[in-house]
């Protein structure tokens, strides 16, 4: 485990570029038992990665190089739970990357991040500016399913406070009030030379 709980000025300026590449995720306010699909786009790249439905599901590609990819909602939440089935589907040998889903973010990046990685690590971070700051440092876990394979990740923030939940089993929680709403994304960063791939599927974001 490599990683470094700080995003480069340059994987910040990548988020802005995924950020106009939505995803389509269930969305289901408990209010209305129906719910309602959101919109989504085909999707898009840029000079670090993809994000996109090339298949039934949605694929978020990194490069390398510590580029952070990711594709929102175009939706705005405040208390919100997001869940989603991510496979691991390519990444660097010694699986050093990050991938999970994200809520209340805004216009230029900054919100929360839920996170697992390939070689069995998990975080929750802040972005702010040009960082991204841990509110529960990195720390391994029998819970996450390594290297290419699935993990159901739910991730909730409700008030001040963010769970993350992996196969059933909540790993972390933290408080923070900065950010009270914003849109939900589903993300990805490889930190070495080769690429990290993870598909998306079962994306579900509800109103608790």
């Amino acid at each position: 485990m490599k990683r470094s709980g700080l995003a480069a000025l340059g994987a910040l300026a990548l988020l802005i570029l995924a950020c106009s590449l939505p995803f389509a995720p269930t969305v289901v306010d408990r209010t209305d038992p129906s719910g309602v699909d959101s919109s989504g786009s085909s999707g898009g790249s840029s000079g670090g990665g993809t994000v996109g439905y090339p298949a039934n599901m949605y694929q978020v590609e990194s490069f390398g190089d510590g580029n952070v990819m990711w594709g929102v909602a175009g939706k705005v939440f405040d208390d919100v739970i997001i869940e989603v089935n991510a496979t691991q589907f390519s990444a660097p040998d010694n699986d050093n990357n990050d991938y999970g889903v994200a809520c209340r973010l805004q216009d230029e990046g900054p919100g929360y991040y839920l996170l697992i990685s390939g070689d069995g690590f998990y975080s929750i971070q802040k972005a702010v500016g040009e960082d991204r700051e841990p509110l529960v440092d990195w720390t391994e876990s029998d819970v996450i399913i390594r290297g290419n394979a699935s993990n159901d990740i739910r991730g909730t923030c409700v008030g001040s406070s963010l769970t993350l939940e992996v196969n059933g089993e909540q790993l972390a929680s933290a408080t923070d009030s900065e950010f009270l709403s914003g849109d939900v994304a589903l993300t990805a960063t490889s930190y070495e030379d080769a690429s990290t791939q993870i598909n998306f599927d079962d994306v579900r974001v509800s109103r608790p």
